[in-house]
C-alpha cells in the first residue's frame, strides 16, 4: 500500500490536484516511493520538449514536490511558520528546470490563492520567491518585475520554446528574454501568436526621456 505522500504525488502529478488531509511528513520511504512517479511523469513530459534529450534530476524533482506539499498544507491547514524547503538553482542545468518543473508548475495556484487573502501574505511572498528562482514555472504566475534568474535553461531550445509559450499569455515586460536565443524564441513566439513583444523596460524608460 503506497505511503500517503505518493499518493497525493500521484494525484498532483496525474490530476494537477492536491488533497491532503494532514500536513507532509517525509521520510525516506517517501523519496523511494516518489522518485518513480516523478521519473514516469518525467520521460512523459520530455517527450514534448523540443532539442536535446533532457535526462531526469531526481534531487532536484524530489524537492521541489516537496516544497509543493508544504505549499499546499500552508494554504489549507495549520502549519508552523518554517520556510518552505529550498531547492539549489545557483548551478541549475536544463534538467534540473524540467524535473523541478514537474511540481512547480503547480506552485503559481498556491501563490493566487494566498496573495487573494492578507493571512496568506507570508505563503505568498515565499511562493514568490521561488517562483522567481524557476522561471519556467514562475511563467505561470503573471509576476510583475522580473525573474531572480535569467530565463535562458543553460541554452535548451526546447525550454526557451516552452517558457516563450508560457510568457506570451501574461507578457510581463520585466519577464521577456533580453537577449540572446532565448530571446529570438521569444520573438518567435509573439509573432505566430500576433502579439507584439514588449519593449524591455530600459527602452521604455529611454522613450520617455
Amino acid at each position: 500500500m503506497s505511503r500517503p505522500f505518493a499518493v497525493w504525488l500521484q494525484r498532483v502529478l496525474v490530476h494537477g490536484e492536491s488533497a491532503q488531509t494532514s500536513a507532509p511528513v517525509v521520510a525516506a520511504e517517501d523519496r523511494d516511493e516518489a522518485l518513480p512517479l516523478l521519473r514516469a511523469a518525467h520521460e512523459r513530459r520530455a517527450l514534448s520538449v523540443a532539442g536535446p534529450a533532457l535526462p531526469f534530476a531526481p534531487e532536484s524533482a524530489w524537492r521541489a514536490a516537496r516544497l509543493l506539499a508544504e505549499a499546499c498544507w500552508k494554504l489549507v491547514g495549520e502549519s508552523p511558520p518554517e520556510p518552505l524547503p529550498p531547492i539549489e538553482v545557483t548551478r541549475a542545468s536544463a534538467a534540473d528546470h524540467l524535473s523541478v518543473d514537474l511540481s512547480l508548475r503547480y506552485l503559481p495556484t498556491v501563490y493566487r490563492r494566498a496573495a487573494a487573502h492578507e493571512s496568506g501574505a507570508a505563503l505568498a511572498a515565499e511562493s514568490e520567491g521561488v517562483l522567481r528562482c524557476w522561471p519556467l514555472s514562475g511563467a505561470l504566475a503573471d509576476l510583475d518585475g522580473e525573474p531572480i534568474i535569467a530565463p535562458e535553461f543553460a541554452g535548451h531550445p526546447g525550454l526557451q520554446l516552452l517558457y516563450a509559450e508560457r510568457i506570451v499569455k501574461t507578457a510581463q515586460p520585466g519577464w521577456i528574454p533580453t537577449g540572446g536565443s532565448a530571446r529570438e524564441w521569444a520573438e518567435r513566439v509573439f509573432s505566430e501568436r500576433g502579439r507584439t513583444l514588449p519593449l524591455l523596460p530600459s527602452t521604455e524608460g529611454e522613450r520617455r526621456d
